[in-house]
């Protein structure tokens, strides 16, 4: 892909590398560019680009576009056309709250992520100026995604994927989308309100699951030692315990005060409720 001027060919632009660098309450992805400017032609007028800036969107597994934010080249770059090639590199910051981060490792999902970077400059010649831009796809794949998550100190994140159907049953369906409500939450840093839906989702599959015989019975069964139990006593063990552990969310301490949860908190309790409604269904 290349930066024009009419039909002139100032710069090819590739992206050849992304890194990632942590901050102080911020998250830098740095989109590693190679710019080569063409040659020159005897006679043709003195003609360069200045003013280079960037945006940056992310591609969805739907073919959907979202934008992510504005970007900005390390020094002030201007490419002019001169006798002979050249070229030149240059790292292009983009600056992201943790909340987009998580946001990002979201839409990603159990793949890699597909970036779309729009350079844009202001293209010159004796004659007049115009705008000049160019979009540059750079595709990240599970490998890559991993070291940037470790260059930004996630790297003891795990990605486990808990298979929820899009079209959950009418008995599931209330506490598959509450699970998305607070999914949407966690991405939002909103650890406490990710709890709340989570025990939500939670109090929904135990009004759908209760009645059925097979709980019914395996709660009534009298069962001497703890290993004894069946498969679906323990992970009724599981429901119940982490109904408890979500309570309060619900509630304040003998101070009246609210209990506060943590990320780790809350991303515990989400990937436990997504499996324990996955589990449900063949209960």
């Amino acid at each position: 892909m290349s930066l024009n001027f009419h039909a002139n060919v100032i710069a090819d632009l590739q992206i050849v590398g992304l890194s990632g660098e942590r901050g102080l309450g911020i998250n830098s992805l740095k989109f590693s560019c190679l710019l080569t400017v063409a040659n020159s032609v005897q006679g043709e007028p003195h003609i360069y680009i200045d003013s280079l800036r960037a945006t940056v969107a992310v591609r969805i597994p739907n073919g959907t576009i979202r934008y992510v934010g504005t970007a900005e080249f390390e020094f002030p770059l201007i490419l002019r056309r001169l006798p002979y090639a050249g070229r030149t590199t240059s790292l292009l910051r983009l600056d992201l709250s943790e909340s987009q981060l998580l946001a990002l490792d979201e839409i990603r999902g159990a793949g890699g992520l597909t970036f779309e970077v729009k350079i844009v400059g202001v293209a010159h010649s004796p004659q007049d100026n115009h705008v000049t831009q160019d979009t540059i796809g750079y595709a990240v794949n599970v490998a890559q995604w991993t070291d940037l998550m470790s260059q930004l100190e996630f790297s003891d994140a795990f990605a486990v994927g808990v298979e929820l159907p899009v079209n959950a049953s009418s008995y599931f369906a209330p506490s598959v989308n509450l699970l998305r409500v607070a999914r949407r939450h966690l991405a939002a840093g909103e650890y406490d309100s990710a709890v709340s839906a989570c025990r939500q989702a939670l109090d929904s599959l135990g009004a759908s699951v209760e009645p059925r015989e097979t709980v019914v019975s395996s709660r009534a069964a009298n069962v001497g030692r703890p290993r004894d139990k069946s498969k679906l006593q323990r992970a009724l063990a599981i429901f119940d315990s982490v109904r408890h552990y979500t309570n309060l969310a619900h509630h304040v301490d003998e101070q009246g005060r609210p209990e506060v949860y943590s990320r780790r908190d809350a991303a515990m309790i989400l990937t436990t409720a997504c499996s324990l409604v996955a589990s449900a269904m063949e209960w």
